[in-house]
């Protein structure tokens, strides 16, 4: 046997808590009877996995490849911890904010794992690449906002890949658990250390609970390389009165793919899940979200915008789905879509199952160019061609962008995207000056 499912040992080990041992089986007895996903599974039929299938990836040995990632992101106000390896640094991360516990998920299973059953697994069913990372993963972060803290630093997760000579897979998994009547920002960063010319993959699944009238802003940011696979998946779980904003930056990447689930487990939460991803040269980016309002008087608003260049490959697919018994839900849905490059593709899905009567809903996309009219506006005052489709895509990413609520996370985001732009040297220029 050889390919990724090789490397899912059949039965999977049972050491450990029972939950545990329970919940790594069940992934790896799914993945050994239905294997992986293919293009004649719906939600995968724009994106082929074939050669991350039939890969052999070895464990990404523990190199000392996070603090000169961290170096690189700069300061940026925030407190951060690395994940390599698929395990964290915490040596010099420093003492967390007050109000807030951060602790290696390993080590939190071997103190006391009965503190995470029903947490861990809970947001993320172990099916398709999420039973991969189930029945594989060694560790990760649990991040624990305490109840009615109120955290003003936000707290920054950086994944570091690092690809080498020979295909390499990190799996970690991340549990957020924002407890009643907190606030706090986290923010999850994938990057890639420099070297190395194979395929790197990273598994990666977070779980996050916002608690009862607790506030958690949530951001995610993707610079992805050609060398660099990641399948990742989100599972958010909403309690009463909570409140859940998701900022997802995708930059590029051989392929990246996000499944995104949302489920209001309580009345009268709120969710807005704003993204935008950019795709150039062979780059393949693939979102997919799911909403799920079980309980009522809940609101939805999910608003992605991507920008496709080069022979990139963009695919957005959402699904709001209001429950028998959610009554006064409000879903809305929107993807807006530049197409920059004749040779670029987008394929974009938004849609609603709605089993309820009193439900307020909106789903609609868009794939179109930029504005010829806004083009010539800015010709006719002597701005080179290039540099225009730069400042108007730029401009329409920033709409975006501007939601981050850590304005130094705007600024490195926005430095990110116009460093993929044709001329985003020059328009860096003017919005310095």
């Amino acid at each position: 046997m050889s390919g990724l499912i090789s490397q899912v040992p059949d039965p999977a080990p049972s050491a450990g808590a029972g939950w545990l041992a329970t919940l790594r089986h069940e992934a790896a007895a799914y993945l050994h009877a239905r294997g992986f996903p293919g293009k004649k599974h719906e939600a995968w039929r724009f994106t082929s996995v074939r050669e991350i299938v039939e890969t052999t990836f070895a464990p990404e040995p523990a190199e000392r490849a996070a603090p000169a990632a961290l170096d690189a992101l700069g300061d940026d106000g925030t407190w951060r911890v690395a994940i390599a390896a698929g395990r964290p640094w915490l040596d010099g991360a420093g003492a967390a904010p007050d109000g807030v516990t951060v602790e290696s998920l390993a080590d939190a299973l071997a103190r006391d794992p009965a503190a995470l059953e029903g947490q861990l697994g809970a947001g993320v069913a172990a099916q398709d690449f999420a039973a991969l990372n189930a029945a594989l993963f060694t560790d990760g972060l649990v991040v624990r906002i305490r109840a009615g803290a109120d955290v003003t630093t936000p707290l920054h997760v950086v994944h570091v890949a690092t690809p080498g000579e020979a295909p390499r897979a990190a799996y970690p998994r991340v549990l957020v658990l924002a407890e009643p009547g907190s606030r706090a920002c986290v923010v999850e960063s994938f990057v890639a250390a420099p070297g190395g010319s194979a395929r790197h993959l990273t598994n990666v699944v977070t779980e996050v609970a916002v608690g009862a009238n607790a506030h958690l802003e949530h951001v995610r940011v993707t610079e992805g390389t050609d060398r660099t696979v990641q399948l990742a998946s989100l599972g958010v779980r909403l309690a009463r009165d909570a409140r859940y904003a998701s900022r997802v930056v995708t930059l590029g990447g051989a392929l990246s793919r996000l499944d995104l689930f949302v489920r209001f487990e309580g009345a009268g939460a709120e969710a807005l899940l704003d993204g935008v991803y950019h795709v150039d040269g062979q780059d393949h980016v693939d979102h997919h979200v799911r909403v799920d309002h079980v309980a009522g008087h809940g609101t939805s608003r999910t608003r992605y915008r991507g920008l496709a260049d080069g022979r990139g490959h963009a695919v957005f697919d959402a699904i709001g789905v209001v429950h028998r018994g959610a009554a006064g839900s409000a879903v809305h849905q929107e993807n807006r879509n530049l197409l920059l490059s004749d040779a670029a593709t987008v394929h974009t899905k938004p849609h609603l199952e709605i089993d309820e009567d009193d439900v307020a809903a909106s789903h609609g996309a868009t794939v179109g160019a930029l504005d010829e009219a806004q083009l010539f506006y800015l010709r006719a005052r002597a701005v080179p061609l290039s540099e225009a489709r730069s400042i108007l895509t730029f401009a329409f990413a920033r709409a975006v962008l501007d939601g981050i609520g850590h304005a130094p996370l705007v600024a490195r985001t926005s430095e990110a995207l116009l460093s993929r732009l044709p001329e985003g040297a020059a328009l860096r220029g003017g919005l310095s000056a």
